[in-house]
């Protein structure tokens, strides 16, 4: 048989099974052979002493959303490969108005729905037209920026959207769609229409992924601890921010309409995004408890790690950029608590780079907003950047084990995306994506070594008690030691 690359002597974390003292031989782009002591041929990598993970795969990928689409994937996508991230599922939506080519556009009322200038915050063009007209496009220009394995998600926003669905499945290889119930209120799915989009969804075998943050209460809670803070001082710091932009009410108000919906409608399959509180899980553990609903929810690594105070402490300002916002220590507890139960089965990024001054062709960037402060809101998030050794870290700390994080960040997510077995697993057949990692070794956190165009690092400074040593993609090597390598190497998955 022949071999191009022997990883050997490493601990080969395998999702539901466990840890394995293996060797691991590929060829070409696949694992062909999993044992001991087999016959060194081509590149060997010793990885003794380290663990070895499947890569990442990421359901929850931000490019372009406050800047240049393609430009952002190129930066980004590496940082992702730093980070042991072999493959995001990338969600088109307001990110196309941010596209080469597109950016002239977005003015059109026929292809994008235009803000609404009395609604604070709302800045955002939407895609409302057919995915058809643009996505051979995407493809085609994402394989050539992009350093890791890429899906989309496509977001609905009105029915006939919805009515394509069948095509966008068949044709176009998508097989996950996001919808809003509360985001901007012109571009939330109304009941009659989350309905519609439900049934279609079951009915052509495809995922419904839904963000149940409700931005009008939230909108309405803002202004009001706004008024309040004029007369009462003491709202300060994170009782502020809680009160204005805190999870609970603004994230299960839609989501307990969501759920009745999808048991009334025989759903046989739902994401929930980004759950960032104990009321959240609470919600979607009795529906999975008492009807038997195959809800899940998705967290991702900045909700299992920051919480207030200390996260206001650390970041100031910062920490006010990231919807759903963060919250207390109990949430933080909740979150961990449900991927122990299962509710919570799988981990994202959500991350989003802060709106720069300018595109890259030096034309000025609509979005753009300085840092925030006590009085100026901010945007953008970067948790992209370090949600895998985070996760980990904070993982084994909580006692879970290598294998349990291996599920949350790769097993399940591949399933849940349908990229099993092909991503997501240490297997004979699978894909040679694998992450070497150096668990028990401290490593201090730095923005240098990141390779992102985010302004800032939130977890700058922090000990790890992990890091990625090693990313490949496919057989071959696309980060090592800090360095990226084969640039521009991704590839689009159908998702059928």
């Amino acid at each position: 048989m022949p071999i191009d690359c022997i990883v050997k002597n490493g601990k080969l974390v395998i999702p539901k099974f466990g840890v394995l003292e293996s060797d691991i031989a590929i060829d070409g782009e696949k694992i062909v052979q999993i044992g001991h002591e087999l016959q060194e041929q081509g590149r060997v990598i010793d990885a003794k002493g380290k663990y070895v993970f499947p890569g990442c795969v990421d359901p929850h990928s931000h490019y372009g959303h406050c800047n240049e689409f393609y430009n952002e994937m190129d930066t980004e996508s590496k940082s992702m490969a730093a980070q042991g991230i072999t493959t995001s599922v990338v969600l088109l939506d307001r990110s196309i108005k941010n596209m080469e080519g597109w950016k002239e556009k977005v003015k059109d009322p026929d292809l994008f729905e235009q803000p609404l200038e009395d609604v604070p915050g709302f800045v955002h063009a939407m895609w409302k037209s057919s995915y058809k007209k643009i996505f051979p496009e995407v493809i085609e220009k994402s394989e050539k920026h992009s350093t890791i394995d890429f899906a989309f998600r496509f977001g609905i926003v009105n029915t006939d959207q919805i009515a394509e669905i069948p095509y966008y499945y068949n044709e176009l290889g998508v097989s996950t769609f996001k919808a809003w119930t509360g985001l901007y209120r012109s571009v939330a799915l109304s009941n009659r229409e989350m309905w519609i989009f439900f049934n279609m969804c079951k009915d052509v075998g495809v995922q419904p992924y839904i963000n149940t943050i409700n931005f009008d209460i939230q909108e309405q809670l803002g202004l009001e601890v706004e008024s309040h803070f004029k007369v009462d001082n003491s709202l300060s710091g994170h009782r502020l921010v809680n009160a204005a932009r805190g999870a609970t009410l603004i994230e299960t108000l839609d989501l307990s309409t969501i759920l009745w919906l999808a048991k009334e409608a025989n759903l046989p399959e739902l994401l929930i995004s980004h759950v960032a509180s104990e009321d959240a899980v609470k919600l979607i553990h009795s529906y999975r408890s008492e009807y038997g609903l195959n809800v899940q929810g998705e967290v991702c690594g900045a909700w299992l790690d920051f919480y207030w105070p200390d996260v206001g402490e650390r970041l100031g300002y910062m920490a006010t950029c990231i919807i759903p916002q963060l919250s207390i220590k109990k949430d933080v507890d909740a979150l961990w608590q449900g991927i122990r139960t299962g509710d919570i089965t799988c981990v994202g990024t959500d991350g989003v780079v802060s709106p720069r001054e300018t595109f890259p062709d030096g034309k000025p960037n609509p979005l753009y907003m300085p840092s925030p402060t006590k009085t100026r809101p901010g945007m953008g998030f970067p948790c992209h950047i370090c949600n895998f050794p985070v996760t980990l870290h904070n993982g084994l700390e909580r006692g879970c084990s290598p294998v349990e994080i291996a599920e949350i960040c790769a097993y399940n997510p591949a399933i849940l995306m349908r990229v099993f077995p092909r991503k997501g697993t240490i297997a004979v057949g699978s894909d040679a994506d694998l992450v070497i990692v150096d668990i028990g070794k401290s490593h201090i956190v730095k923005k240098e070594e990141l390779h992102t165009a985010a302004p800032f690092n939130p977890w700058e400074g922090k000990v790890l008690n992990c890091w990625p040593e090693l990313t490949m993609l496919r057989g071959q090597i696309i980060h090592q030691d800090g360095k990226i390598y084969n640039e521009k190497k991704g590839k689009f998955l159908p998702t059928k």
